[in-house]
């Protein structure tokens, strides 16, 4: 049971940031993919919103923004307790009929791919939050020099 845990929380903590570093992600098998569209297409719009706002907590506590953001210590953990209740319910409840049959084939492992679509689902939703990708471009195009670039196009 414990190496169950372990996996389920590996699978979930890190299948977004191996995903991230690595040029091409690890393959999913067919059971994994099943697996992956079923918990996108359960996951509820209060599912997402929760999820959404783990992501966030999860990189603003990054050390690289150390001093830029803050992230309240009792609201992360409120935070990991709803991910790990809907990864629970989205994974054993909701999506058994395909996590029942990958977890016997693969094992632990096999968690990864629920991960990644939590993961990619949250990811989704807070850049496509109104504003967001408006903010980042408008943020920092006001403060570049056009003749910097003018130099690019010509002879």
């Amino acid at each position: 049971m414990k190496a169950l845990l372990i996996g389920l929380g590996l699978g979930l903590a890190f299948a977004s940031a191996a995903q991230a570093q690595s040029a091409a992600p690890a393959p999913i098998s067919e059971g994994g993919q099943k697996l992956a569209e079923c918990v996108g297409a359960k996951a509820t719009p209060e599912d997402r919103a929760a999820l959404t706002k783990w992501v966030g907590a999860e990189i603003a506590s990054s050390a690289l923004l150390a001093g830029v953001v803050t992230v309240d210590a009792d609201k992360r953990v409120a935070l990991d307790k709803d991910t790990a209740r809907i990864f629970t319910r989205l994974v054993v409840s909701d999506c058994a009929e395909f996590s029942k049959p990958l977890f016997k084939a693969e094992g632990g492992t096999a968690f990864r791919a629920a991960g990644a679509a939590i993961s990619r689902l949250a990811v989704r939703e807070l850049i496509s939050s109104p504003g967001v990708n408006q903010g980042i471009v408008r943020s920092y195009l006001a403060n570049l020099n056009q003749a910097d670039f003018a130099k690019l196009i010509q002879p």
